[in-house]
């Protein structure tokens, strides 16, 4: 959807057409459950959040400008209602994708595969120590291809300061990850 159609969407939401909210929740709903799900670990929780942020959003629409796109500042609803949650339980986990199957059984492939797994699972561990914020900062960068600028305004942290946490996280996973694989960079 075009920045110019979800303006008028929202304008028309807010003159009284609130149907058409709807759309806007079918669009940015994977998007934003992929998020929250990458901040609080879990299906179930990630899925109630989602909702919640919905909710608030829809009832705090009268506070959108449009300064923002409307994905940003619904992002931004969402990183506050998901380290909220993820403070309330201390306690989260990434939830870790399993990595496809191969078609081809040969013995070769799967112990490439196993190894893949592996190491998946070594640095999701990693990324399951971080705190929820930096957790969030390193998923929306590499996971959901956010730049620097859009994890700034979801954030509230500037820029030059993202980029540091950035750099910082890396090398603490580094630290985490130690020698257990080999990350190569690019």
């Amino acid at each position: 959807m075009k920045r110019d159609e979800e303006l008028n969407i929202i304008l028309r939401i807010k003159d009284g057409d609130t149907a058409l909210y709807n759309r806007l929740v079918v669009e940015h709903s994977p998007k934003i459950l992929a998020l929250v799900r990458g901040v609080v670990g879990n299906q179930e929780d990630a899925e109630e959040i989602s909702q919640d942020v919905f909710v608030k959003a829809f009832f705090s629409l009268k506070s959108f400008r449009g300064e923002c796109s409307f994905s940003t500042w619904l992002y931004r609803i969402a990183y506050n209602m998901s380290i909220t949650a993820a403070r309330k339980k201390k306690r989260v986990s990434v939830q870790i994708d399993s990595v496809a199957n191969i078609s081809d059984n040969s013995e070769e492939q799967r112990i490439e595969t196993k190894e893949m797994e592996n190491k998946f699972n070594i640095l999701y561990k990693a990324v399951d120590n971080l705190h929820p914020e930096e957790r969030f900062i390193i998923l929306s960068f590499y996971n959901y291809q956010k730049s620097i600028k859009e994890i700034s305004e979801i954030t509230g942290i500037s820029e030059s300061n993202v980029k540091v946490k950035l750099h910082r996280i890396k090398k603490r996973l580094g630290v985490l990850i130690g020698d257990k694989i080999d990350l190569c960079y690019g």
